[in-house]
């Protein structure tokens, strides 16, 4: 067992969990936002899955039987429509559900911060540190599996060999490449929620159709980038669209704080 590969995933694990943890104790520190308004981000991420994953496994059963007889470019571009539409239209739908109707107390900027660190924290949490753990319960019973392989049909036999070799050669690029992945994608879930929770303010829904496009459009760049380049060149591409974020971020604090209580009153009616 190599032990350097893994600790380069309990490091993984480790940041991925942290991490978010650490930024809403800033947030807290430094704005005084409410812990009450992380837990509603933390609860809109597995809320807007709740419908979208039953979609998509649904729309799977019923393309597989045409699938086959598709090629690769037509698959890609299937999947390509299907998830970035899917994701900006569940994610950025339950923001505006959960902003508009459950956390009533995320009225201005630094709780929208802390609601979108929550929403970018939690899947940071799921999906990254879910996989480190996944992974590394694999590669540390991976002898046994070998084992076994006997025992399976060769295509699922090989499938599993080049899982562990891939584990087995694990270098620290792709991990460093997952985290700021993740620090990209909290950006973006602040942005984001910031300017979803403008559109509940100012009760303009198509500003919450811009995020919904914008959360698309942003998938949408990665898997083009992904298809199209390496991993690397697939993070400084993010690292230029995180631009647009940090600017919402920057941008849009004024004209949230500018409503008054009045104002929030007659919102709530």
């Amino acid at each position: 067992m190599n032990t350097t590969i893994v600790g380069l995933l309990a490091a993984q694990f480790i940041v991925v969990l942290f991490g978010p943890v650490l930024l809403a104790l800033w947030i807290r520190h430094r704005f005084g936002a409410a812990w009450s308004s992380l837990g509603w981000g933390a609860l809109t991420f597995p809320l807007s899955q709740l419908v979208r994953i039953p979609l998509l496994l649904g729309t799977a059963a019923l393309v597989n039987p045409y699938a086959m007889e598709w090629d690769a470019d037509r698959l890609f571009w299937i999947n390509f429509v299907v998830l970035t539409l899917t994701s900006g239209l569940f994610e950025e739908g339950a923001r505006y559900l959960i902003l508009r109707w459950g956390a009533k107390g995320v009225r201005d900027w630094k709780e929208g911060l802390m609601y979108g660190a929550g929403h970018g924290g939690i899947e940071a949490i799921l999906i990254v540190g879910g996989t480190a753990i996944s992974n590394l319960v694999f590669l540390l019973t991976a002898d046994t599996v070998l084992a076994q392989l006997g025992q399976m049909p060769p295509g699922q036999a090989a499938a599993v060999s080049a899982q562990v070799d891939a584990l087995r050669t694990l270098t620290w690029l792709p991990i460093a490449l997952s985290i700021w992945e993740r620090a990209i994608a909290i950006t973006l879930h602040i942005g984001l929620s910031l300017l979803v929770l403008l559109g509940v303010l100012r009760r303009n829904f198509r500003l919450v159709l811009a995020a919904m496009l914008i959360h698309a459009a942003f998938n949408g760049v990665a898997l083009l980038a992904l298809r199209y380049s390496d991993a690397v060149t697939v993070e400084v591409v993010l690292t230029l669209v995180a631009l647009l974020p940090l600017y919402l971020i920057r941008r849009l604090r004024p004209l949230i704080d500018s409503f008054t209580p009045a104002d929030l009153g007659r919102d709530e009616k």
